[in-house]
């Protein structure tokens, strides 16, 4: 079996300025789309927090041994969620408290819990996408990705590998 997609993004922005009766509008649109047609294998879900504040996707159970494409979207309008960061730039690793963390890795409060992780903003989006790459292993460093929140919060999550 083998699964592809286009991953597309566009932006287009306008920006008015006025000076006196005269407005000037600018435009700044950005598109790109890549190819990702080396896959084997796609899972999404839309998943909710516990009261432990995080969930963990399990990319083995999920058949998934490296990760080419991940999004995920944060559906909540008034909480930041946290993903965690790989070690050696390859890999996923779960999140860790504070005090043993990674010291170049972004850190995020999630209320009485601090985490070292990438955050995503309030309706915020994550994409990481690895068409012409080997991709991210999931079995070197860990073959789970941890993803912090508030208890009841809900995200998506889009994941094609191989």
């Amino acid at each position: 079996m083998s699964v592809a997609a286009q991953v597309r993004a566009s932006v287009h922005a306008r920006r008015s300025l006025a000076s006196g009766l005269t407005t000037i509008q600018e435009e700044h649109p950005i598109e790109f789309a890549v190819e990702v047609d080396d896959c084997t294998q796609v899972w999404s879900d839309r998943r909710t927090f516990s009261a432990a504040g995080f969930d963990e996707v399990d990319f083995s159970t999920l058949g998934v041994a490296v990760v080419k494409l991940l999004f995920i979207k944060n559906l909540s309008a008034t909480h930041q969620i946290a993903m965690s960061a790989g070690w050696t730039g390859s890999q996923f690793s779960i999140f860790r408290q504070d005090v043993t963390s990674w010291n170049f890795s972004p850190m995020i409060n999630l209320g009485s819990l601090t985490l070292r992780g990438y955050p995503i903003r309030e309706r915020g989006s994550l994409l990481l996408s690895c068409p012409n790459s080997d991709g991210f292993g999931t079995t070197s460093g860990g073959s789970i990705l941890r993803i912090g929140g508030t208890s009841g919060q809900q995200y998506e999550i889009y994941v094609m590998g191989t």
